[in-house]
């Protein structure tokens, strides 16, 4: 009997890198996830500081123009913390699809693992059934000759 071969074979090969691709994908959005929350804290930290300073300022004496300054900075600051925040939920929605491609993916592959074990299981039993065919008929056969030379 020829050698077990799955017919899906291909597929399954195929799908199984699409898996590990898209998992190095999703890796690389949870490393940008956690560079863009990295900026968040230090531009929180930044205007923390610059708050701090104007209110120093602002406590001893400080002109027009500086004060205008400061809250240009901090406004802009503000801004940049803003974008940021959008980018992050961006991020973070791409790691929820990224994940759920990730499950489709991994069901998709299971079932044609299952599919394979089935057809393995078949081609196992019609291996047993055609080796006690063999048996049988060497048995038969052995027999039939010392029937002869008897």
């Amino acid at each position: 009997m020829k050698k077990f071969s799955f017919s899906l074979q291909k597929v399954l090969e195929i799908k199984e890198q699409v898996l590990e691709n898209l998992k190095v994908e999703l890796s690389n959005l949870n490393h940008d996830y956690k560079e863009v929350e990295n900026e968040i804290a230090i531009m929180k930290i930044k205007y923390s500081d610059i708050n701090i300073e104007f209110s120093e300022k602002s406590s001893v004496s400080i002109s027009v123009g500086e004060m205008s300054y400061y809250k240009m900075l901090l406004s802009s600051i503000l801004r940049k913390i803003e974008n940021k925040e959008e980018e992050k939920e961006k991020i973070l929605k791409k790691i929820e699809d990224k994940r759920h491609e990730i499950v489709s993916k991994n069901v998709e592959i299971s079932s044609l693992e299952k599919l394979r074990e089935k057809e393995l299981e078949k081609y196992n039993s019609a291996l047993a059934k055609s080796e006690e065919l063999f048996i049988e008929e060497f048995v038969s056969n052995k027999s039939m000759v010392k029937g002869y030379l008897v």
